[in-house]
């Protein structure tokens, strides 16, 4: 005999979610701060092989720590319980901060990334710049990982009282059966990053979420053989 179990309300599963993610981060911290006082030699020096040990423990520390960031920021923004801060902000400095998360995996992989930025961009503007972060770099992430060769814009525009973010890549392209599924969360495709992310099939979903909550628009504008590009368009009157 099975038993059915009625689904929770989107406000109860919210506030499960939050409880979870609050009540996760204390061990995980506790975890990930008694790995580095290892690193540190608060407990005597370590051997190379437990160095090699606790710089893994303290690597996948951080990356869970992560992964429970991203599912509560997004439980939180699908159900438009996700708090902004709009102050301002210098949108140029804020595109290179964005850049340098991603800057050392794509020189790694032999991949040049431009960040352009078009003269009629304000000096300032005034949002949840933290937001805007937490939509664009997963973007930024998106093209480097699947990206082989060659290069990765981040271009900058102001257009009719909107900042106009492009992210485009000479990567191989989407194709037509994954484009429908692309903002769906914790789907994977076939093909599979080529770098170690922190994500758990969060990051454009979660880029799309953020984006409906700040009142932006975010799309796959472009994708072929040759590369694809994604457009965050945030009307700032």
């Amino acid at each position: 005999m099975y038993m059915t179990v009625d689904p929770l309300p989107n406000d109860k599963l919210t506030e499960l979610v939050r409880k979870l993610g609050h009540d996760m981060r204390a061990p995980l911290g506790s975890i990930i701060s008694t790995s580095e006082m290892l690193g540190e030699g608060f407990y005597d020096a370590l051997t190379p092989k437990q160095v090699r040990a606790n710089d893994r423990l303290q690597r996948n520390g951080h990356r869970v720590l992560a992964m429970l960031d991203d599912f509560v920021t997004y439980v939180k923004a699908e159900a438009g319980q996700l708090d902004l801060f709009p102050r301002a902000f210098e949108p140029r400095v804020c595109l290179s901060d964005w850049g340098s998360q991603v800057i050392h995996t794509a020189e790694k992989k032999g991949l040049t990334l431009h960040l352009t930025t078009q003269e009629q961009v304000p000096a300032t503007l005034t949002a949840d710049a933290a937001a805007i972060g937490r939509a664009i770099v997963p973007l930024l992430w998106n093209a480097v990982s699947f990206t082989h060769q060659g290069d990765v814009w981040v271009d900058s525009e102001w257009s009719d009282q909107t900042w106009v973010i492009k992210v485009r890549d000479t990567g191989s392209g989407i194709t037509p059966d994954s484009i429908m599924h692309i903002f769906e969360p914790f789907w994977r495709g076939e093909e599979r990053p080529q770098v170690a992310t922190a994500g758990a099939g969060l990051g454009l979903p979660l880029a799309q979420a953020i984006a409906k909550v700040l009142g932006a628009r975010l799309s796959l504008e472009q994708t072929s053989q040759k590369g694809s590009t994604f457009l965050f368009a945030l009307p700032l009157p």
